[in-house]
């Protein structure tokens, strides 16, 4: 696994969960809102430290009890060629496991699923389908993406689907992605935030200073999908 990036507690990012968060290099998507564009961009990525892989999982295993599982996210961990056996390593150590991905590697999904070694995946569903490059980049095959979420959502592990909703994506075409993604239990609608600090940016920087919906606009759209969905809403 090419790690190049940590953190050792989180609160947030496995729900209900204490867990760790790894972030791998390298991305097939070249999302224009990402906020990790050093773990993207094949210049920038080549110029990181990759972390020492043992040196982590030693970690993890004397914070057993401490935390209850680990995020991997990036980047795309479907990109890893070693993620099934890290993953296994994982398991193994008695830690639950969470994959964040774009869903555009349905196969591994399926692999980690079939193997018991995810406990919750996220996919991040870039826009609707006749958009989908404009938000992810590149020309995303939609159909991959929608295996994927057939994958979770008639897999026996927990899962959400979620939508940065980035600058352009508008109402309606938030509406269209939920008729796309059902029947899934949870949607999730993620505000689109400028990186604070000083340090950081977006992969294109000119889209910092794009208007996007606000959280007053994304709960009143939320209100019109919430009857579709079992669980989601909202994250501000």
């Amino acid at each position: 696994m090419n790690l190049t990036g940590w953190l050792p507690t989180t609160l947030i990012d496995y729900p209900g969960r204490v867990a760790a968060t790894l972030f791998a290099s390298g991305c097939n998507f070249r999302c224009p809102f990402c906020h990790n564009p050093e773990l993207v961009r094949p210049e920038r990525v080549a110029s990181l430290p990759i972390l020492d892989e043992e040196e982590i999982l030693s970690d993890l295993a004397r914070r057993r009890g401490f935390l209850d599982g680990v995020v991997l996210t990036g980047g795309e961990p479907t990109l890893q060629r070693d993620l099934v056996a890290f993953a296994g390593r994982l398991k193994e150590m008695g830690y639950l496991v969470k994959l964040d991905t774009n869903g555009s590697h349905p196969a591994v999904v399926q692999t980690l699923i079939d193997g018991g070694l995810a406990d919750y995946v996220a996919v991040d569903i870039k826009g609707p389908p006749d958009r989908y490059a404009e938000f992810a980049g590149v020309g995303a095959n939609t159909e991959d993406v929608r295996q994927t979420v057939r994958i979770v959502t008639d897999g026996p592990i927990d899962y959400e689907l979620r939508t940065t909703v980035a600058p352009g994506l508008t109402a309606s075409d938030i509406e269209e992605i939920a008729d796309w993604v059902r029947p899934a239990k949870r949607y999730v609608l993620q505000a689109f935030r400028v990186p604070p600090e000083a340090t950081k940016t977006l992969l294109d920087p000119s889209w910092a200073v794009r208007d996007a919906l606000g959280e007053a606009e994304l709960r009143a759209t939320w209100a019109t999908l919430s009857e579709r969905f079992e669980d989601g809403g909202v994250r501000a």
